[in-house]
């Protein structure tokens, strides 16, 4: 019984280390940029959309989100950004195709403080 209990709490724990990282680790607050550094080209059933609409906000990075299905002038964007799928973003003018927030943290610490500032 012991070890079920072992292995139930390691399994949660493994299951729910991104939330406790950011306990222990609070992230980068990126609440000083505007969204206009920041596009993502979405759909409303899109798993990975939902996660990196999660991940943005845990991060508090401010996005336009428009969703192919539902804007025709956001459909021929993603088409001349070349989406084939979804999430595909626009990081201060790099193109992400995926879920990959260690991208977009790449791109967004690239963006120099004096840029970001909007006064």
């Amino acid at each position: 019984m012991k070890k079920f209990l072992l292995f139930v709490a390691v399994f949660l724990l493994f299951q729910q280390w991104p939330t406790i990282k950011d306990v222990l680790y609070p992230p980068k607050d990126y609440s000083y940029l505007p969204a206009t550094y920041v596009t993502m080209y979405s759909t409303e059933w899109c798993g990975y959309c939902a996660k990196m609409r999660a991940f943005m906000a845990r991060r508090n990075i401010a996005y336009d989100d428009l969703d192919i299905e539902k804007s025709a002038q956001a459909k021929r964007n993603f088409e001349a950004l070349g989406g084939r799928g979804v999430p595909l973003l626009v990081v201060n003018k790099h193109v992400i195709r995926s879920y990959n927030p260690d991208l977009v943290l790449k791109y967004l610490d690239a963006i120099p403080a004096k840029s970001a500032d909007i006064n």
